[in-house]
């Protein structure tokens, strides 16, 4: 009876060396500088990496980190996975969850849970709380925000908003903004609930906009009001110069009437 106890726990140690060993080589593999191979995909974690062939992807547990170049995502848990038809194991994806944030050369992404389509550069933050931030401003959703890095694209769903760093603020059911080639926004649009508060304290509300940051002006429709200080003005379009103060109404196509409310001036 000891002789079968002794060659079990035996046999138990040689699995568990073997167990060791195994995490200890994908560790070793996974953790490649940087400056070597710029490309490659590199997986950390405090607690546990694990690899798992036969649905092709490892798995990092506690504090985990995934780099790649000035990518980086961190997360409680991540799962990176790879073509296992390629003898590269190229990471084609990476899901992560439990406080999320992301980052590269100019933004930063914050949320519950992240899909990372590494092969499109495509970010899908989930919420609460989700956030992103870039040269201009930072964003929040309610819901998702969807990152098209390579279309230069964001896209904000659920209670939208933006605040942005001139002192700006938009908000809105869903808002889109596109960016330009040096990640700056360059347009704006939103619908649903939408307001935009100035830097000056004006607002002004509508069903849609459409801002164009470069010409710095929006077009405003549907129920649109513009209030700054006392005065008042409401119709169905509004097309406002936010470089000059100039607010135009205008009224919608079946004739609808445009009004305004303005203040007397105190003697």
């Amino acid at each position: 009876m000891m002789n079968v106890t002794v060659a079990q726990a035996n046999q138990s140690k040689r699995w568990q060396n073997k167990a060791f060993t195994f995490l200890c080589s994908i560790a070793v593999v996974m953790s490649v500088p940087l400056m070597s191979f710029a490309d490659d995909m590199i997986v950390n974690a405090d607690t546990s990496l694990e690899w798992n062939q036969k649905e092709a992807f490892y798995h990092a547990s506690g504090n985990a980190e995934a780099l790649q170049g000035d990518q980086q995502i961190k997360a409680d848990s991540l799962k990176a996975f790879y073509n296992p038809q390629t003898d590269a194991r190229t990471i084609t994806r990476i899901i992560a969850n439990g406080d999320v944030n992301f980052s590269d050369d100019v933004h930063n992404g914050r949320g519950q849970i992240l899909d990372y389509d590494v092969t499109s550069l495509t970010y899908l933050l989930e919420g609460p709380g989700a956030a992103i931030s870039g040269p201009d401003g930072t964003a929040k959703a309610g819901q998702t925000i969807l990152f098209k890095r390579s279309d230069k694209v964001v896209e904000l769903v659920k209670d939208a908003e933006i605040m942005l760093k001139d002192g700006r603020h938009l908000s809105g059911q869903d808002i889109t903004i596109f960016l330009n080639d040096a990640d700056n926004i360059d347009r704006i649009t939103a619908n649903g609930e939408v307001t935009i508060i100035q830097a000056n304290g004006s607002i002004a509300t509508s069903n849609e906009a459409d801002y164009d940051r470069a010409g710095n002006k929006a077009i405003l429709t549907g129920d649109v009001q513009i209030k700054d200080g006392e005065t008042e003005l409401a119709g169905d379009r509004a097309e406002v110069d936010f470089t000059t103060g100039i607010s135009k109404m205008l009224s919608n196509k079946s004739g609808g009437r445009v009004s305004g409310r303005f203040t007397r001036l105190k003697e």
